[in-house]
């Protein structure tokens, strides 16, 4: 609608020692920078409700007293004027500047109707300078003033409503006001706002808060030093989480950053059925549940987790245990019923942040530890030291040598370039800790029976292999599945050395178990996992210098049954000449395995005879045979497994 804007006259405005009077009435003028910082202040310490409605009613009560000052100076104007004189008077405040799109008015039908925008909002340039985007709308006085100064002049009561508002990112500040009736239920939740409550008891409710809160703190400070205390003298982390759990009586679990668990405490029943209350990742991206904990490592302090679409998941409190920006692990609290959901939160935060000292005091110890087991595994496999100092050293270290023992070598392969290894030295590191990680949480054994070393780009790890010792191919095995998980494009060779039972032939089989992974990745077998003692002659002839020479001595003696082969467009001859010298040159297994008739491998063989000049009477001629098809197999000339 279009609105006319009397202008402000200068005899509007009457300065007097220390008064300003503005159309008769006394006014303050204040910086807008305080009225933020006051609505700050009362955020702050009432609340964001309470404070909403405090400056709600402050709003209601400027707006009714301007609606008196507005019908005294015009005395006989009809209502519709006078709500126009409202927004006017509003902007002369310097308050905001008010754009009137709508307004209709019937005092006998009990109906009103004004609709517009404010503009340039202070309570909006306020409220984000302190507070950032918010969800809801936060000219608070300015629709307190609406209402009140609306009601004043009608009549009868007329609320507004904020319904966009640029402090929660709309485009503009829009108010609608219309009267109770007309508004039915959707006026109920903003009537809570403008009771009887008097300031007084809003800060006797704040002081309560504050000293509710006070009692809180000195108990979260006071159990804080006691974990402290319990860390710094040397008490184990169980004894810690233990101790959490009998304050909270709630069910607390440790668990690392893969979460497996570390540590936990069951009320009442023992350490035993930790499993149901495990957090377990689901693997769905788009999940609730991932959605939640990418934002908990995102910001890194606790909360609450109560997932919807998760029917078997216990609702927890969740605190990341972080060390910098690196997060270490995770501690969960089950939430249990008569437990104070503030006073939960800021013991779980605070118990995650001992945890976090409590794990990098581990992480440092075994750091320092693996680097003086690196320093001696160096030395030994270099041979710089003389065997008896080593043996002496070992001893004092906690190691036997006169135990079985065994290698496993690690390469690190990037897929597609040319088998070379990682040189980014991050990564490998990583692999050792995995691991490290691996042989404590899988097995029995205690990490600390292990030498584990990268060295030249390589993985190496020095373990026991007797029945109480490692379990190297399932290590293997689980350290391939955990690389695939971790890293992307990467592969990795590992190789098994022999078992050796003296610390004087160690180095030696390190040499034989690193010679043979050089033989496999020629032989281009990476990403496997191999036993040193498992590896064939063929293997070794077949990667070594000769290997073109090989070849071409292969398919040379093979070079007529394969043109017969390629012509008649199969491997018929090829195929028949395996299966007949694998099952030494049996007719009955040869035909049984193949699936023709007896009649009918007689005639391939002898065809095998006459065109590739075969005599299988002839023991060497039978061997390079056989060797022959293994070496064009290797090559990919042709796949045995398909024949």
């Amino acid at each position: 609608m279009e609105q006319v804007l009397t202008s402000l006259n200068k005899s509007d405005i009457e300065f007097h020692p220390g008064q300003i009077r503005f159309k008769g009435e006394r006014f303050i003028l204040m910086n807008a920078e305080a009225l933020g910082m006051l609505s700050r202040d009362l955020i702050s310490t009432l609340g964001r409700e309470r404070a909403k409605a405090f400056l709600l009613r402050y709003g209601w009560e400027c707006g009714y007293k301007d609606s008196i000052s507005i019908k005294n100076l015009f005395p006989n104007a009809s209502l519709e004027f006078l709500h126009q004189q409202a927004p006017i008077f509003h902007m002369q405040e310097g308050v905001v500047q008010v754009d009137l799109q709508g307004l209709s008015v019937d005092y006998e039908q009990n109906k009103f109707y004004m609709e517009g925008v404010w503009i340039n909002s202070y309570e909006v340039d306020q409220h984000i300078k302190h507070f950032g985007l918010v969800k809801d709308p936060v000219c608070w006085i300015l629709t307190g003033y609406a209402s009140g100064v609306s009601t004043g002049i009608f009549g009868r009561k007329i609320y507004y409503k904020e319904v966009s508002c640029v402090a929660r990112g709309d485009t503009e500040c829009r108010f609608v006001g219309r009267t109770v009736g007309e508004w039915g239920k959707d006026i109920e939740h903003e009537l809570s706002y403008y009771g009887d409550t008097k300031i007084a008891e809003e800060l006797d409710e704040a002081h309560r808060h504050i000293q509710k809160q006070h009692t809180m703190l000195q108990r979260i400070m006071d159990i804080h030093e006691q974990l402290n205390r319990m860390d710094l003298s040397g008490q184990s982390r169980q004894a810690v989480v233990d101790k959490i759990g009998q304050m909270l009586n709630s069910i607390v679990i440790v668990q690392d950053k893969f979460f497996r668990p570390l540590s936990w405490w069951l009320p009442n029943k023992g350490n035993s059925g930790i499993d149901p209350y495990l957090i377990k990742p689901d693997k769905d991206l788009s999940s609730e549940f991932f959605l939640k904990l990418r934002q908990l490592d995102e910001e890194k302090c606790a909360k609450d987790f109560i997932v919807s679409d998760e029917s078997m998941f216990l609702n927890r409190t969740i605190a990341p245990i972080v060390h910098g920006d690196e997060i270490m692990g995770y501690l969960s609290v089950i939430h249990n019923e008569g437990t104070d959901i503030e006073l939960r939160k800021m013991i779980t935060e605070r118990a995650a942040s001992v945890m976090a000292v409590d794990l990098l005091k581990e992480k440092t110890a075994l750091n320092t530890e693996h680097k003086l087991k690196g320093e001696f595994l160096e030395e030994l496999l270099s041979g710089t030291t003389p065997i008896e100092q080593l043996v002496k050293r070992a001893y004092f270290m906690g190691y036997d040598f006169g135990n079985p023992h065994r290698f496993m070598l690690v390469k690190m392969i990037q897929q597609g370039n040319s088998n070379d290894l990682i040189e980014n030295q991050d990564l490998r590191l990583n692999l050792r800790n995995e691991l490290l990680n691996i042989i404590r949480t899988n097995f029995h054994s205690s990490p600390k029976g292990a030498l584990i070393v990268e060295r030249r780009g390589e993985i190496i790890l020095l373990g026991p292999s007797d029945p109480n010792g490692l379990v190297f191919r399932e290590i293997a095995k689980i350290l391939q599945d955990r690389e695939q998980q971790l890293f992307e494009n990467i592969k990795t060779s590992i190789c098994i050395s022999r078992e050796s039972l003296s610390i004087d032939v160690l180095q030696a089989l390190f040499e034989e178990c690193s010679n043979m992974m050089k033989v496999m990745t020629r032989l281009g077998r990476t990403g496997e996992v191999f036993l040193v003692e498992e590896i064939n002659i063929f293997d070794l002839l077949y990667a070594g210098s000769a290997q073109e020479q090989l070849l071409t001595y292969a398919t040379r003696m093979l070079e007529k049954l394969l043109k017969y082969d390629e012509e008649s467009g199969g491997m018929t001859l090829i195929s028949t000449l395996h299966i007949f010298l694998a099952n030494e040159c049996n007719l009955q297994k040869t035909s049984k395995e193949l699936n023709v008739s007896l009649s009918g491998l007689k005639y391939r063989v002898q065809r095998l005879k006459d065109i590739g000049e075969i005599d299988f009477n002839h023991a060497d001629q039978k061997f390079n045979l056989q060797l022959a098809l293994r070496i064009l197999n290797a090559n990919g000339t042709i796949n045995l497994l398909e024949v």
